[in-house]
């Protein structure tokens, strides 16, 4: 009894010791290592892959469907697609970078053969992404970029300027570089699908197309179709810009997507006349039956079970 009594006495003792050690601040790093902030940083998205899909069986498919959407990035919950635009980015958040910028310098940068592009045809009807060819090196360079212009040179009297050889005289007026922040929308081709051995309602995105804003011509241009699981990786790496006010959440262009964080429209669903919204309604009308699809794949999920 002696001996117990002992003990706790003794931990009564020490207990303040441990108190005061817990509370003392940790030991300072060495001198040379610099914290910017409250805490080390050790979750680097630039290290990080994309995680890998659970394997699908089309036998387990029990109904599916292919879906077109247009993401608006004028609306507020898809600035983060839209900004930093390419001279807005500063030394502050180097690492940041629009969509159309990540995709852009991958398809035109050193490892521009892992990135596949496909033409876009103008007012071709969907599920036709991947079937005009893809575009070369020298088509990737040039995308976006109004083509040279050749005249022929006039004098100040508006006359024909000849030169020595009596050969007519040309001037090359150089095309307009491509400006990125006229991609005010992107298309997406997506597929939803129950899977009956997850028992599951899931989807997977396709392709993904900037569009354009052709301003001289007041009109928009699909730009061209990428395959998106071959730039999953890459959007993994890309960090996306921060809205949320909130500094300790790192999100990459991949968790955007993946994790359906955007707000977009239905443009099309798969039928058997291929037509798409427009097609068939348009105005207010256009909006409801777009919200009609979306809710019809919500309550197919909902039918799938039994309450």
């Amino acid at each position: 009894m002696k001996n117990i009594i002992k003990s706790f006495s003794i931990f009564i003792v020490l207990l303040p010791v441990f108190s005061i050690a817990q509370v003392l601040d940790p030991p300072a790093k060495a001198p040379d290592t610099v914290i910017n902030g409250a805490f080390e940083k050790e979750h680097n998205i630039q290290k990080t892959n994309a995680y890998k899909y659970p394997k699908i069986k089309e036998k387990d498919i029990v109904w599916s469907t292919t879906v077109w959407r247009e993401i608006d990035l004028r609306q507020k919950i898809n600035h983060h697609f839209y900004y930093p635009a390419i001279s807005e980015r500063n030394h502050l958040n180097p690492d940041q970078m629009s969509l159309i910028d990540v995709v852009m310098e991958a398809i035109q940068g050193q490892d521009h053969a892992k990135y596949r592009v496909f033409k876009a045809e103008q007012n071709a009807k969907a599920d036709n992404e991947f079937k005009y060819g893809e575009l070369t090196l020298q088509e990737k360079l040039q995308l976006g970029r109004n083509g040279d212009i050749i005249e022929t040179r006039v004098d100040e009297y508006g006359d024909i300027v000849f030169d020595q050889l009596g050969n007519t005289v040309y001037d090359t007026i150089r095309g307009k570089d491509f400006d990125r922040t006229t991609v005010r929308k992107w298309k997406i081709k997506e597929e939803w699908f129950f899977d009956k051995h997850r028992s599951v309602m899931d989807v997977r995105i396709v392709a993904l197309c900037p569009v354009r804003e052709v301003i001289d011509e007041d009109r928009e241009e699909d730009m061209f179709w990428i395959y998106f699981p071959e730039y999953r990786d890459m959007l993994a790496k890309t960090k996306v810009a921060n809205f949320t006010k909130n500094n300790a959440q790192q999100r990459s262009y991949l968790g955007i997507f993946e994790k359906r964080m955007f707000g977009s429209r239905v443009i099309q669903e798969s039928n058997i006349m291929n037509r798409g919204v427009t097609d068939y309604m348009v105005g207010l009308d256009a909006l409801l039956e777009s919200e009609r699809i979306k809710n019809e794949i919500f309550n197919i999920e909902q039918d799938m079970w039994e309450y």
